[in-house]
């Protein structure tokens, strides 16, 4: 796949967490995604520190970021749905399944 065709492509961590503190706010980010993170005390360096070693979280906030931002952008629906499958696809190792996590919408924007 080409790199240039993928939204996510280029981007930090901490810029996506930037924009989204910006667009968003920690407090309905914190109420979106359910992340301790943002609810808790939210700055920017314990956020980037939980999320780099986090992938089920750091999947939520690019899922965010994709669905806020790059909502128009061609191939976002297919990189949704690779972070998906990936995440599936760990929760299948795992002897014990988490409950289904609920993607919310951004209707109060």
């Amino acid at each position: 796949m080409n790199k240039g065709n993928e939204p996510l492509h280029g981007i930090k961590l901490e810029q996506i967490l930037i924009e989204l503190e910006k667009e968003v706010g920690w407090d309905k980010m914190g109420e979106l995604l359910n992340i301790r993170c943002f609810t808790n005390k939210p700055r920017l360096k314990s956020s980037l520190k939980f999320l780099r070693t986090t992938p089920w979280a750091r999947s939520r906030v690019e899922i965010l970021y994709l669905k806020t931002f790059c909502s128009k952008h061609k191939a976002t629906g297919n990189v949704i749905r690779g972070i998906l499958s990936q995440k599936t696809a760990v929760v299948e190792k795992t002897s014990s399944k988490p409950a289904p996590f609920v993607w919310p919408t951004l209707e109060d924007k």
